[in-house]
């Protein structure tokens, strides 16, 4: 198994925090690429380079991941407020 560089784990760590697969998503692929370009390049310009495309393709995947998120409605929060964060009190009943 390829060891990953600290760019790339964190990269990767924030791609699962918003849901986007590297197999489904070329944006996803890409910052995964550029993270690991920062993390063995040896010199500070490309890497300020890619660090900062980085920096724009993971803000426009949080946006997209915002975007396809459900909205929530009334039925959700109610459901919320009866059985909790965790639906406990629904698995005890």
């Amino acid at each position: 198994m390829t060891d990953f560089g600290p760019v790339e784990k964190a990269t990767r760590a924030e791609l699962r925090k918003l849901g986007m697969s590297v197999r489904e998503r070329g944006n996803a692929a890409l910052a995964v690429s550029l993270a690991r370009h920062i993390d063995t390049t040896k010199g500070a310009v490309a890497a300020a380079a890619a660090a900062a495309q980085l920096r724009v393709i993971l803000a426009d995947l949080a946006d997209l991941a915002e975007s396809l998120r459900p909205e929530r409605t009334a039925l959700d929060e109610l459901r919320e407020r009866r059985y909790g964060r965790e639906g406990g009190a629904a698995a005890s009943s």
